[in-house]
């Protein structure tokens, strides 16, 4: 194996890694996202029961 071929391999182990870890960021905010959905829709639905308790009365 030649010198160029040994540090190409390492350059591209480090753009995995970095790709890696830039990916686990990008689960992690798409996980909160998901949640603070959730909760919204959560609270749009309690606040339509709300609403048609109201208007049925």
């Amino acid at each position: 194996m030649k010198v160029e071929d040994v540090a190409l391999q390492n350059k591209m182990c480090v753009t995995f890694e970095q790709q890696d870890k830039a990916i686990k960021q990008q689960l992690k905010i798409i996980e909160k996202l998901q949640r603070r959905v959730k909760a919204e829709q959560r609270r749009k639905n309690q606040l339509a029961s709300q609403l048609k308790k109201i208007t049925q009365q």
